[in-house]
C-alpha cells in the first residue's frame, strides 16, 4: 500500500513538473521534444546558406540558429546539411521531421509543407551573356532558358510566358553557368544575389554576365515536412517574430543585425508618394496642437489615419526633444525608449538628425534604413518631420516615413 502511494505521489510530482516546465520554460520543454532525427536541409545559396570552413553558414542559417537559440535549442552540427537543391527538396517531401530552406513559398508548394518565416525577399532575374536579348512577352517565347531542377526559377519562367519545352533543367549551378557559356541556353532564371555570387565562383570570366530583367520578387521561408511537430514550427515562428521586433534600447532589431551581415539595404517595390507622408505629418501635428493627450493615445493604439488601415507601412511616430519615442503607430512596443545616439545598420544616427533638424528648421526630410512590414529585408527609407507645440505646451517632433522606390535611389 505504501509503495502504491509512493508511485501515485511520484506521478503527481512528474505531472506538476511538466506543467511548471511548460508554463515557465516552454522553450526548454519543447527543446526536449525536438526529434532526434530532425534534419534541416539546404543548398549552396550564398549569402543565405553556404559552407564556411566546412560549417553551414549564411543569413538563413544564422537566423534559424538564433531563433531556436532564444529558447535554449542548440542544433547538433550534423543536423544542417547542404546538398543539391533537387535532393534537398525531395528529401523534405519524402522524409519525416525535415525542414528545407530557403524555400520560395508558392501556391504550387503551399499544401506540401508547413511554413515559418518569412526569411527574406530576393528578386528572381534572367542572367545572360547577351544583354540585347528581349525577355518580355511575346518576344521571349523563343528564349532557351536553363533553370535548376525543382527551383522556383522553373515556375517563374513558365509564369513569364516561356514555353515548357524551352526550359532545360539542370541539377547544379555550375551546369547552368556552363550552358550559358557554351551557348546551349540563352538565359538562366535564378535568384539575383545567390546567382551573382555563384557566377563569381564558377564562371571563368564573371564580368561578361549580365542581369537582364527582374522577373519577380520571391519571399523565402523555412518549409517543414507536414508531420513535423507543430509546436516546433510555432516556436520558430514566434521567435522569428520577436527577432524582427526586439528593437529595444539599441534601436536595431536582431533581424536587422543578421541581415546586415550578409545583405545591404534595398529599394522598395511598394511605396508612397512624398505628399502622403507630408500630409499625414501635417494632419497629426494639427491634431496634437489641439489635443495632445488624445492624439498620442490614438497613435499608440495604431488608429487610422495614424496607421493607415490599408497600408501598414504608412504610419506616424513622435519623439520628444530628447529623442525619446513618445508614440509610434507602427512599432508601439518601442514607446518610451530613448533612442538618442542609436544608429541604423549603416551607422546613421537618423533619429538625432530628425530631432535636431526639427529644432533648427522646423520641418525637413531625413534618409535612413529600416525594416518594412510589407516586404522582408532592410530598405532605404526617408522620413518627413515637423516640430509642433502640443495643447499641453510641450514640444513634439512628428514624423512619417516612406520606403524609397528603386527609381529614386
Amino acid at each position: 500500500m505504501k509503495k502504491k502511494n509512493q508511485n501515485q505521489m511520484r506521478s503527481v510530482f512528474v505531472g506538476l513538473f511538466i506543467l511548471v516546465c511548460f508554463f515557465l520554460f516552454p522553450g526548454i520543454c519543447l527543446a526536449a521534444e525536438m526529434p532526434d532525427d530532425m534534419l534541416f536541409v539546404t543548398e549552396e545559396y550564398p549569402p543565405l546558406s553556404y559552407l564556411e570552413d566546412g560549417v553551414p553558414s549564411g543569413l538563413s542559417v544564422e537566423l534559424l540558429q538564433t531563433a531556436l537559440g532564444r529558447d535554449g535549442i542548440e542544433l547538433p552540427k550534423d543536423s544542417i546539411r547542404l546538398m543539391a537543391w533537387t535532393d534537398a527538396y525531395n528529401t523534405a517531401l519524402t522524409r519525416n521531421n525535415t525542414c528545407i530552406f530557403s524555400t520560395a513559398r508558392t501556391l504550387e508548394r503551399e499544401q506540401n509543407f508547413s511554413w515559418a518565416g518569412p526569411i527574406i525577399q530576393i528578386p528572381i532575374v534572367f542572367f545572360a551573356l547577351d544583354n540585347t536579348l528581349k525577355t518580355a512577352r511575346p518576344d521571349n517565347k523563343d528564349l532557351r532558358v536553363v533553370a535548376i531542377k525543382d527551383d522556383i526559377g522553373v515556375q517563374v519562367a513558365l509564369d513569364a510566358g516561356i514555353p515548357e519545352e524551352n526550359i532545360f533543367q539542370v541539377v547544379t549551378t555550375p551546369d547552368a553557368v556552363k550552358r550559358l557559356v557554351d551557348g546551349t541556353s540563352d538565359v538562366w532564371v535564378y535568384a539575383r544575389y545567390p546567382g551573382e555570387s555563384l557566377i563569381q565562383t564558377f564562371a571563368e570570366n564573371p564580368s561578361v554576365f549580365y542581369v537582364l530583367d527582374e522577373v519577380e520578387k520571391t519571399t523565402y521561408y523555412y518549409a517543414f515536412s507536414k508531420n513535423t511537430n507543430p509546436d516546433i514550427i510555432e516556436l520558430l515562428q514566434k521567435n522569428l517574430d520577436v527577432l524582427k521586433s526586439d528593437r529595444g534600447t539599441e534601436g536595431i532589431t536582431t533581424y536587422e543585425r543578421i541581415v546586415a551581415k550578409y545583405l545591404g539595404p534595398v529599394c522598395a517595390e511598394k511605396t508612397q508618394a512624398r505628399t502622403q507622408i507630408t500630409d499625414l505629418v501635417n494632419l497629426t501635428a494639427n491634431a496634437i496642437s489641439i489635443d495632445a493627450t488624445g492624439t498620442i493615445a490614438d497613435i499608440q493604439s495604431s488608429k487610422h489615419p495614424y496607421k493607415d488601415r490599408n497600408d501598414p507601412s504608412l504610419y506616424v511616430y513622435v519623439y520628444d526633444t530628447h529623442v525619446t519615442l513618445i508614440a509610434d503607430a507602427g512599432n508601439p512596443e518601442d514607446i518610451g525608449v530613448n533612442l538618442a545616439g542609436k544608429e541604423d545598420i549603416l551607422g546613421k544616427k537618423f533619429r538625432d538628425e530628425i530631432v535636431s533638424g526639427a529644432m533648427t528648421k522646423g520641418t525637413g526630410f531625413v534618409s535612413y534604413t529600416f525594416t518594412n512590414p510589407l516586404e522582408s529585408g532592410i530598405f532605404y527609407k526617408e522620413a518627413y518631420y515637423s516640430l509642433v507645440t502640443g495643447s499641453d505646451q510641450k514640444q513634439y517632433v512628428v514624423c512619417a516615413g516612406r520606403y524609397v522606390p528603386c527609381d529614386e535611389i
